[in-house]
């Protein structure tokens, strides 16, 4: 793969994850439209948030969406943001992966409802353009601040 496809590749998959963290976003100024998310997955596409027990919930791209949608327009959360702090992207061939570390802010039923957490997203690249074929999401401890440095990955 030349120097040239991969930034073009890396251009495209960053602006994947600027649309779908930014999908989340909401203020007076811009109501949440969630609709653009659904042409960022392929088909099929699976979503599982892991809980701090370690618990797992599954989520088709729909299911995903929809209780989101409620929430951020409901008027229960509110000057809710989402963004990527750091990421790290590999990319193979047809096939990619970025772990994203990312921190959220906003007002759940009066009370402040900020943290941060970690983003696995797995990409295929199709005739139209890469597409999410999976993310896989964990929040990080209650409390916690978000952490300074990124920790080594550990290989078997």
């Amino acid at each position: 793969m030349s120097i040239d496809q991969l930034a073009r590749d890396e251009t495209e998959l960053d602006g994947i994850a600027l649309a779908f963290f930014s999908a989340f976003s909401s203020s007076d100024l811009k109501p949440v439209d969630l609709a653009g998310l659904r042409q960022l997955f392929l088909p099929g596409a699976v979503i599982v948030a892991v809980a701090a027990n370690g618990a797992t919930n599954r989520y088709d791209v729909e299911s995903f969406i929809e209780p989101r949608e409620v929430l951020l327009t409901g008027g229960r959360l509110l000057g809710f943001s989402e963004r990527e702090v750091t990421a790290d992207t590999q990319v193979f061939g047809d096939i990619a992966q970025r772990w994203s570390l990312y921190s959220k802010t906003g007002t759940l039923d009066g009370r402040p409802a900020d943290g941060w957490g970690r983003k696995a997203t797995h990409f295929v690249r199709t005739p139209a353009g890469w597409r999410i074929t999976a993310i896989l999401w964990q929040d990080g401890a209650e409390d916690t601040p978000i952490p300074t440095a990124e920790p080594s990955v550990e290989t078997a």
